[in-house]
Order: C-alpha cells, then sequence, then structure tokens
C-alpha cells in the first residue's frame, strides 16, 4: 500500500512540474507574440563619402547594401546601436561591399521604405536613435536593470523580411576591447545589431551590439542604460523651445 502511495505521489509530482512547465512556455509564447510588432528592418545604403555628381546621383536612387535590426520604443522612435548608422565598417566588410579599406563612408538608414533621421547617438554605450515615417502606439517599456545570472532570455532581430527570435539566458557582466556589456548566451550573426533582448516577463535587458564568437555569447548594452538613454532624449525634447 504504502508503495503505491509513493508511486502516486511521483506520478503527481511530475504532472505538477509538466503542468507548470506548459505554463511557462505558453506565458513565454505570449510575450514574444506581444513584442514582436515593435522589431523592425533598418535598412542601410553606404557610399563613399565626397563622391563627384554622377556618383552622388547614383547613390540617391540605389538599393540599400546592408540591414541591421531596431525596436520603436515610441510613436515615430526607433532603436538601435549606434554602429549601425556610424558608417563605420571593417576593411573585410568595406570589400564585400565594394569599397576600399581606406574609402569614408557615409550611411543613409531606412524603415519601412522611408528615410529615417538620427536625433540622438551615444558611441560609448552603441545606441542611436532614429526619427522614422511609421506610425504605430507602441506598449510602454520596461527596463530590466540587474538581470539574474542564468535568468532566460530571448531577442527578436529582423535584418530582413522575416523575423529571428533566439532564446538563451543571461551570464553577466563582461569586457569586450575595453568596453563593459551584459554578455547572453545567446547565438548572434550579422544584421542582428540592434535587436532588442527581454526577459521572459518581456522587460528590456539589453540591446544586442555584438557577438563575442570566442566565448560564445552575446553582448549587450544593458537595460539601464537604454533606459538613461532614452530619459536624456525625452528631456532633452521637453527643454526645446
Amino acid at each position: 500500500m504504502k508503495g503505491k502511495v509513493r508511486s502516486f505521489a511521483t506520478v503527481s509530482s511530475l504532472l505538477l512540474i509538466l503542468t507548470l512547465e506548459c505554463a511557462a512556455q505558453d506565458n513565454l509564447a505570449r510575450v514574444v507574440r506581444q513584442h514582436k510588432p515593435y522589431t523592425t528592418t533598418v535598412a542601410l545604403r553606404f557610399s563613399k563619402k565626397d563622391q563627384n555628381l554622377i556618383l552622388r546621383t547614383f547613390s540617391l536612387i540605389a538599393e540599400p547594401n546592408g540591414h541591421a535590426t531596431g525596436f520603436l520604443v515610441e510613436d515615430g522612435l526607433v532603436m538601435t546601436s549606434y554602429h549601425v548608422v556610424s558608417g563605420k565598417l571593417s576593411a573585410d566588410k568595406k570589400k564585400l561591399l565594394g569599397f576600399k579599406p581606406n574609402d569614408e563612408l557615409q550611411v543613409k538608414a531606412y524603415v519601412n521604405g522611408c528615410e529615417a533621421k538620427v536625433v540622438r547617438v551615444d558611441e560609448q554605450a552603441d545606441l542611436a536613435l532614429l526619427s522614422v515615417c511609421t506610425s504605430k502606439p507602441t506598449q510602454r517599456i520596461t527596463f530590466r536593470r540587474t538581470p539574474s545570472r542564468d535568468e532566460q532570455l530571448f531577442m527578436i532581430a529582423q535584418p530582413g523580411e522575416w523575423k529571428v527570435v533566439r532564446r538563451g539566458s543571461f551570464s553577466g557582466l563582461s569586457t569586450f576591447g575595453g568596453t563593459e556589456y551584459w554578455s547572453a548566451k545567446i547565438e548572434g550573426q550579422d544584421g542582428f545589431s540592434g535587436s532588442p533582448v527581454y526577459n521572459q516577463d518581456g522587460e528590456l535587458v539589453g540591446v544586442f551590439c555584438l557577438y563575442d564568437s570566442t566565448r560564445g555569447v552575446a553582448l549587450l548594452s544593458s537595460g539601464e542604460k537604454a533606459q538613461q538613454f532614452l530619459a536624456d532624449y525625452d528631456t532633452s525634447v521637453r527643454s526645446q523651445p
């Protein structure tokens, strides 16, 4: 009889665990669906600085030759990475686009086919804000200031037509090239720069900056930096006459 009671208790415990896991998965799927519409492609058109008139005219009608990701933070305002709109590319990427290693480049950004205007940048935090023609009500962003180690995360990227969702976990503070980042065990690739990274409650943990393939971690500008960056922009707008 005791054996049957123990067996029943074991089965009940397993069913409870499975129920909780299913509920967690359902909640994650709901949160992902809520945030997907706010992620967008940032199309980029790189061109050489100081071009002659003919080349400059041609560049105005050329198709975008690069793509990154951004996300709506307010109506008509998209956040992405600073390096996305800086025009600074490695020698290898310049070569892929048909430029010479020493060429100085300029870049124009487009969201939903409209040229975006860079309204604020923070080079150190690797963040930029773009004013875009898209008009879509956005839910108020909540920020995760102090993530827990191994906290479950997900990233939404859209370097082209399709959105990509990658799951992973928070790793902690990391230093790369003398700069401090949050790090997460999430696989990244070209075009993911500027992607938002959330926890399972939909709080913004950070913005994807780059992928450290040596350690296998994504490096993020923290949610705290993104929150301060947005607050500074709002303050500057309110202070304008």
